[in-house]
């Protein structure tokens, strides 16, 4: 079997994507577990992996809540009645 070495400068492969290739890298690049140490220019505090699956998780009822049963939609209020 051969061997192939390929110099590849990778500001050049990211100067030549579309916005929208970049944006599924960067997707894929936090789904694999890498996140950012800066957004706009501020920290962002450290983020456990639980709590950003929890995250996505609320940020998909947010956007679905008109599709939940009554007893699902009155679970999630009971929870949130708690605290």
């Amino acid at each position: 079997m051969g061997y192939i070495s390929v110099d590849v400068d990778i500001d050049e492969v990211l100067w030549n994507m579309r916005d929208k290739e970049k944006q599924q890298l960067v997707d894929d690049l936090y789904e694999d577990g890498f996140i950012p140490k800066e957004l706009n220019g501020k920290l962002d505090p450290p983020t456990h992996a639980a709590e950003s699956f929890f995250n996505d998780a609320l940020a998909k009822l947010r956007d679905k809540w008109n599709m939940l049963s009554e007893d699902e939609e009155q679970t999630i209020i009971k929870i949130a009645n708690r605290f």
